[in-house]
């Protein structure tokens, strides 16, 4: 019998990576370790279809929605968070290790997130983590952070105008599938393919991910473009989910 599970996986992350400057060197590595076990036992313990849903300002926000795509992602970000925590244990710089677990439970914000406000919000939570992520390691990384977050904050520009423009034109938030037959939605497309690391803004991968420390190289090789092919390719009105079946 399965026991059905409420809490949003990436807030175990975003959480561990806010206690870590705060617990001991001998809870650091259980922590490490843990927190991205207990989100990915909350992955597959997530019943489907939307789960966590409330009402602002007239809008239907649909902060946790789980179907087998948005499943499938979970479980590969909690794992490369655990593989990930693994090789930077050894890893002194608490700031890095925090943004690092702020930034994948940000990604799997955006992975599990049924309406396009909390999107954008993840969306740039994962850019200012991601920025922390590089910056922790100084010297030529700082130049490369200010590089990087700027294109991010293009990208936020660009995502943050064609939500409104959705907005305005449809009346809807819902994060689904979308023809690009207006430009608002040709903007949104936009904002989400600079962060995948489409032509021609695609320098600051190789710009910005050598410049970072040898541990912080892993977390940023894991999220930031994966979530962008994952937004780009997810359908939730049409992504069968055998779990809502069975």
């Amino acid at each position: 019998m399965m026991i059905d599970i409420l809490f949003p996986p990436g807030l175990v992350l975003i959480l561990a990576g806010l206690m870590l400057p705060l617990v001991g060197e001998r809870f650091r590595a259980p922590t490490i370790l843990i927190a991205p076990l207990i989100a990915l036992a909350i992955v597959w313990l997530l019943p489907s279809g939307p789960v966590l849903t409330f009402q602002y300002i007239g809008y239907e926000l649909v902060p946790l929605k789980v179907d087998s795509l948005s499943r499938l992602f979970g479980t590969i970000f909690t794992i490369m968070t655990f593989a990930g925590g693994m090789y930077a244990l050894k890893q002194e710089r608490t700031l890095e290790l925090a943004s690092a677990f702020v930034y994948a439970g940000s990604a799997l914000g955006v992975v599990f997130a049924g309406d396009l406000i909390t999107v954008f919000i993840f969306w740039e939570l994962m850019a200012v983590a991601s920025t922390l992520l590089i910056w922790s390691n100084g010297g030529k990384a700082l130049a490369a952070g200010q590089r990087y977050v700027m294109i991010h904050l293009l990208g936020g520009v660009i995502l943050m105008a064609g939500i409104a423009g959705e907005i305005v034109s449809t009346g809807s938030i819902a994060f689904e599938a979308m023809d690009t037959n207006t430009w608002p939605r040709w903007l949104i497309l936009a904002g989400f393919l600079i962060n995948a690391g489409a032509p021609p803004l695609a320098a600051w991968l190789p710009d910005a991910y050598p410049e970072a420390s040898w541990s912080g190289t892993v977390f940023l090789s894991a999220f930031t473009t994966k979530t962008a092919v994952f937004v780009v390719k997810a359908d939730r009105n049409t992504v069968p989910d055998h779990e809502a079946s069975g």
